[in-house]
């Protein structure tokens, strides 16, 4: 702000016939010398800095520029502007995503709000942090029939964000900004909305900025964990089953030490938990559910208890709750509406899962060593890590089988094992939505822990670039690949120009089966013709990129991909893989005789012949 703003600010001119100054109540005391009043929007700028937000995507439109004005001034945040509303609001849920808190916010104006939503809820449902910020019109045309009337925008926004504040008024902006990074950022994460008046931007208020700190993650009760430990150690068959609430709280080296302490064998959730450990790591089982791996399937059914830390035990990675559950189940959420929801535990805490599985790592130590092991005596799980190590070398075996390398079109899964072999081992892959998205989480090998962008409940197609731009952005370091149906590209291919803009670099790889996999999969398997599946082969995607600044190629036989794929590396900027893959290609199940996606009680014909009788507890 320069000092001429600062001197209009502090010494704003006199609007009423009073003697008190505009903000002022009537008999209140006066405003010391060295308040400090700010605009509106410098209070949300010096708010969000203040807060940790360090990036501002979005789209203008509007009075977006009344809050511009002061977010841009003096370079007090980064910005990057999404060529729609959706995909800035993607580029954000990315970036928090790899950050693990609201480090970036959305701007929007007003009707464009609408056009977020999907990303709203998203990061409601993935448990993403997520901050929109609506301009809106004035109060006062709330009673008249302005151009773009945006009156119902909150009401609409409401159910599906976590948090959401109407603001007509500047004086407490400083401390709404703050509560909506808070909330965003806390507990379960979540996505927070602020609806601002265009004229709450040019209002004053004294009200000071505070520094956010967030408050320290919640931790279990002492007598929790030991009962936790106790139960864990008497298992002869135990498993430890973790989602993305570990990712999120960024605990993955807990999860190693623990587990290789105890020898016990690790499932992740299909999605959410990909990654927290390398696949090759011995005690890793692989991944639950219907698209998972069949090796983690059948660990978990013929294990005697679990240990499941930050997952909700979602229809995908349940195989639509048909796994086996064993008698003894501990739940660890940071979310206690998540304890107990589908099914009563054996024992519920709700405590952040770094905090656990240090509280957890740390009695185990002192409990395995010395004179307070108070007669804990493990059990003997080594023909139990023995057994998963097998049924992990016959899944592999299987699925290795999968990858025809002779196929044209191109094998997809043998794209994704050419991708898992080539690419760097820190490489961050980000799925969008459908068969592809399928295929690459089950059977891309993670060499290292690696961070995921992308929650499992949502699952919105058109997705992948924008979130995978915003992960970019987060790490710069590490090489980030949008894995993209071609069905999804035609959702969001517009953002290829932003990569060229600002020489950002991604490497798109488009999975081109000219076809919507998972629903042509679906609607055959049924005996439904559906034409809405089937994708144009004449689209030219590289032609498309090129007129919009990224380089890239057409792969049609298997050994086209690893030369493109290495002068995808080579290059300077981002670079299109338009791979076409075979059209016909099932998506395997790792769970037989289980509705893959959806299902009820009514029974049907065909592909959904096999009807879930009921969820757990049934």
């Amino acid at each position: 702000m320069s000092s001429e703003q600062a001197e209009k600010i502090v010494d704003p001119p006199a609007i009423t016939t009073s003697d008190a100054a505009p903000d002022e109540v009537p008999g209140a005391p006066a405003a010391q010398p060295d308040e400090i009043r700010r605009e509106g929007s410098d209070a949300i700028a010096d708010a969000l800095v203040a807060s940790g937000v360090e990036m501002i995507f979005g789209y203008t439109g509007g009075s977006v520029p009344a809050l511009a004005r002061s977010l841009f001034t003096e370079e007090k945040l980064a910005e990057f502007g999404g060529r729609t509303e959706l995909t800035a609001a993607w580029m954000s849920y990315g970036y928090n995503r790899v950050k693990r808190r609201a480090a970036s916010a959305v701007v929007s104006w007003a009707v464009g709000a609408l056009h977020v939503a999907p990303a709203v809820y998203a990061a409601k449902l993935d448990g993403t942090p997520l901050m929109l910020m609506v301009m809106n019109n004035p109060p006062a045309y709330e009673a008249r029939d302005p151009l773009q009337d945006a009156v119902e925008v909150y009401p609409s926004l409401k159910p599906v964000a976590k948090y959401i504040k109407k603001v007509t008024d500047a004086g407490d902006l400083p401390v709404i900004v703050r509560q909506a990074v808070k909330e965003a950022s806390t507990g379960r994460f979540g996505s927070s909305v602020l609806d601002l008046a265009q004229t709450a931007m040019y209002q004053t208020t004294s009200m000071a900025v505070e520094e956010l700190h967030l408050p320290h993650p919640p931790a279990a009760r002492a007598d929790d964990v030991a009962q936790a430990l106790e139960l864990l150690l008497k298992a002869e068959r135990p498993v430890l089953y973790v989602g993305a609430g570990v990712h999120i709280a960024d605990a993955a080296e807990e999860l190693r030490e623990l587990a290789e302490l105890l020898g016990i064998p690790v499932v992740s959730t299909s999605w959410g938990g990909r990654g927290l450990l390398p696949d090759a790591h011995p005690l890793y089982a692989g991944a639950s559910g219907n698209f998972g791996w069949r090796s983690a399937n059948d660990t978990l059914q013929r294990a005697d208890l679990w240990l499941a830390i930050g997952t909700s035990f979602s229809q995908m990675s349940t195989g639509s709750w048909s796994l086996k559950k064993p008698d003894t189940v501990i739940h660890v959420d940071v979310d206690q509406r998540e304890i107990a929801k589908i099914f009563q535990p054996t024992l519920g805490l709700a405590a952040d899962a770094r905090e656990f599985l240090s509280q957890l790592l740390d009695l185990a130590k002192r409990s395995l060593s010395g004179p307070a092991s108070n007669g804990l005596v493990p059990a003997d799980t080594t023909a139990w890590r023995e057994e998963t190590t097998e049924i992990k070398s016959a899944w592999l075996t299987e699925m290795s089988s999968w990858y025809d390398g002779t196929e044209v079109p191109i094998n997809q899964y043998f794209l994704i094992k050419t991708l898992s072999d080539h690419l760097p081992e820190n490489t961050l892959v980000v799925a969008d939505s459908g068969g592809n998205a399928f295929g690459m989480y089950r059977a891309f090998e993670f060499k290292t822990v690696t961070p995921l962008a992308t929650g499992g409940r949502y699952m919105s197609l058109g997705a992948g670039l924008p979130v995978a731009m915003g992960a970019k952005l987060a790490d710069p370091s590490r090489v980030v690949v949008s894995y993209h149906g071609d069905g999804g590209l035609y959702y969001d291919f517009m953002e290829l120009s932003n990569l060229a803009q600002h020489n950002l670099k991604v490497i798109v790889v488009i999975d081109n089966n000219h076809c919507l996999l998972a629903n042509r999969a679906s609607a055959k398997a049924s005996g439904i013709d559906n034409p809405w599946v089937d994708l144009p082969q004449t689209t030219d995607f590289v032609t498309v990129a090129r007129g919009m600044g990224v380089d890239g190629e057409r792969v049609e036989t298997p050994d086209q991909i690893v030369p493109a794929l290495q002068r995808a590396l080579d290059a300077e900027g981002s670079y299109v893989l338009d791979v076409h893959t075979e059209p016909g290609l099932r998506i395997k199940r790792a769970l037989d005789g289980v509705i893959p996606i959806v299902g009820d009680r009514t029974p049907k014909k065909g592909h959904l012949s096999d009807v879930i009788e009921g969820s757990w507890p049934s």
